[in-house]
């Protein structure tokens, strides 16, 4: 680092000059980085949510699915029963309509598990959307503890250079007293 750049070679030739001369807030690569942090788990919360509510979308869609089919069930099982009903069949025939009302009970199983599983995929999401939450709070205190030491740092900042505007000042005013 070249020797002009040290604060302690440049604050004196500033105030020769009459120029003011604030040092770079010591901590800003770490602000960066918490800053940074931040809006990640933002964007995760963001994601995660987003999650949820496909997850909720898709629960419903199942539970519409099922509901659909509890309220055709009956209506198609007697369809079968009542193709059968009142006739002559052969054996081929009856286990065709065992086989047709099997298919019914199965696809209600099958309806069954996939609300299942969308609840439990749903229970997954808000799990991992409550974790991004406490991401997000967490990352948001981090950087809070930085920004509130940056605005102790800058309100020492401005009290040392209106400290030193004032004292250049004074010299300033005492030289020219002495040259009347």
């Amino acid at each position: 680092m070249p020797v002009w750049h040290n604060h302690l070679v440049i604050r004196p030739l500033c105030a020769i000059y009459g120029i003011m001369y604030t040092m770079a807030y010591a901590l800003q690569p770490l602000l960066k980085i918490r800053l940074m942090r931040e809006d990640r788990a933002s964007g995760e919360l963001t994601a995660a949510r987003r999650a949820v509510a496909a997850a909720q979308d898709a629960l419903e869609a199942r539970e519409k699915d099922l509901a659909a089919y509890n309220e055709t069930k009956e209506e198609r099982r007697d369809r079968i029963y009542a193709a059968i009903m009142g006739q002559a069949v052969s054996r081929d025939r009856i286990d065709i309509a065992q086989e047709g009302i099997a298919r019914i009970d199965q696809e209600g199983a099958i309806k069954a598990d996939n609300v299942a599983q969308a609840k439990q995929d749903l229970k997954k999401r808000e799990e991992a959307a409550e974790t991004a939450r406490s991401l997000f709070v967490l990352a948001t205190k981090n950087r809070m503890k930085i920004d509130e030491h940056k605005a102790v740092w800058v309100a020492e900042e401005k009290k040392e250079n209106e400290s030193r505007a004032e004292i250049e000042l004074e010299d300033f005013t005492g030289r020219k007293q002495d040259d009347d």
